[in-house]
């Protein structure tokens, strides 16, 4: 009897344990680790430039999460604003908190209002293959005003296919990534609907990401730097 509880044991040790291990995190695991990044015009000319820095880190045997602050600047270095989101992964599958998508500079515009944001998270399965669909994500933030809601926004990202494995270089160094295309659609008083790559690295996250227009580039973001 002692045998067989000891074996129970040792197999319900090893399923957390799987999952552990199944758990593919696309960020750092280091608190205070900050990710440098900048952005590009379909001309190549810098729009701006954003930090993001992991302020909270914590892992426990089926789930490891982090919260991101990201700090973003205009192209002359002007300070625009912060937001913050989660990433978390449990049980094998690793979620992003739609929040990542949120403007900052829009979001200050605004913090003298009642401002309430609904999201979901977008998720990214541990054993990824070229050719995998991945579920959608949605973002909604309405704006309030003496009770009265005066803007709202919607932002929905869907289509999401895992398009190849490709290793690409930036001024942060050279990372195996996987290509995650996607549709992008933000509404407002109108309907902007674009296309979308991103490439993302375990351990590192968005490496690459460009948006499309009719096929046509419209501008990229680039990891340019890693400070641990």
């Amino acid at each position: 009897m002692k045998k067989i509880m000891i074996l129970t044991g040792v197999i319900l040790l090893s399923s957390v344990l799987l999952f552990a291990q199944d758990c593919a995190f696309y960020y750092p695991k280091t608190q205070g680790t900050q990710l440098e990044f900048k952005n590009f015009d379909k001309k190549d000319k810098l729009t701006g430039s954003s930090i993001q820095t992991v302020k909270e880190f914590s892992e426990t045997s089926n789930s490891t999460s982090a919260h991101i602050e990201v700090q973003s600047f205009d192209k002359k270095g002007e300070d625009l604003g912060k937001t913050e989101f989660s990433v978390q992964c449990e049980n094998g599958m690793y979620s992003v908190d739609m929040k990542s998508f949120m403007n900052s500079q829009t979001m200050e515009a605004y913090e003298e209002m009642d401002v309430k944001v609904k999201s979901n998270n977008l998720e990214i399965p541990a054993n990824l293959n070229v050719g995998d669909d991945l579920g959608d994500g949605k973002l909604e933030i309405s704006v309030y005003s003496e009770g009265v809601r005066i803007m709202g926004m919607t932002t929905d990202i869907t289509q999401r296919k895992v398009e190849a494995q490709e290793e690409i270089t930036t001024e942060a160094g050279t990372f195996d990534c996987y290509k995650i295309t996607y549709t992008l659609t933000v509404k407002t008083m109108f309907s902007v609907r674009m296309e979308a790559a991103e490439w993302i690295a375990e351990g590192v996250g968005t490496v690459k990401s460009e948006t499309y227009s009719n096929g046509k580039s419209m501008g990229y973001t680039l990891l340019t730097g890693i400070k641990k």
